[in-house]
């Protein structure tokens, strides 16, 4: 992985300490996130070109961390359905355990001017070959590869098709309190079974 720069990763790390004291960011200001680096405002717009962006690339910067901390257990798995089924599972935990990847699979649904950022962001990693993307798409593909994902769909599709249950299954995550009638057990096999079922041969 890339290394990041010092003032930069200071940046990444206030907005990250600002989200794990609770700051709704939605209203996160610049100043906020300089003041916990320990560095000027006009610093920040050094590296990046809005509050979004700076945002965007510390939420994704943070997930990217975790993914490559799992990925090793992810390879372990043999076949496309355990590795869903891994990453389901990978997904409820870090949501238990973190707020940061709840808030940025929340915002990639809410069609605000932040959830642009981090779909823009996510697309250059795409582009770039690294990222969360990046890792679904050697999922779809070996899923191709081994004859588990139908020929019929492209590993580009099964990668969005996976990315749609996937934030799904965070939207209930979010609000299955007021769902009492649905099990997070339940939840989370019906939304991998569907998943898996639109995937596979």
């Amino acid at each position: 992985m890339k290394e990041t720069r010092p003032k930069v990763l200071a940046l990444y790390r206030g907005v990250l300490e600002l989200l794990d004291e609770g700051a709704d960011v939605n209203s996160i200001k610049v100043s906020d996130i300089t003041a916990k680096a320990g560095i000027g405002k006009g610093t920040a717009y050094d590296y990046f070109k809005s509050r979004e962006e700076i945002i965007a690339c510390a939420l994704l910067y943070d997930v990217e961390q975790k993914i490559e901390e799992e990925k090793e257990e992810l390879d372990r798995r043999q076949g496309f359905s355990k590795k869903v089924i891994y990453a389901f599972d990978w997904m409820e935990r870090r949501f238990r355990e973190q707020k940061v990847f709840a808030q940025i699979l929340r915002l990639t649904t809410e069609g605000s001017g932040l959830s642009s950022t981090i779909l823009e962001e996510l697309q250059k990693r795409k582009k770039a070959g690294c990222g969360p993307l990046k890792i679904l798409m050697e999922m779809c593909r070996e899923g191709k590869s081994r004859g588990e994902i139908r020929q019929d769909i492209p590993a580009s599709a099964a990668c969005i098709a996976s990315v749609a249950n996937m934030a799904a299954f965070v939207m209930y995550l979010e609000k299955s309190e007021q769902m009492p009638e649905l099990d997070t057990g339940w939840m989370k096999e019906f939304l991998c079974k569907g998943l898996l079922n639109q995937l596979t041969a």
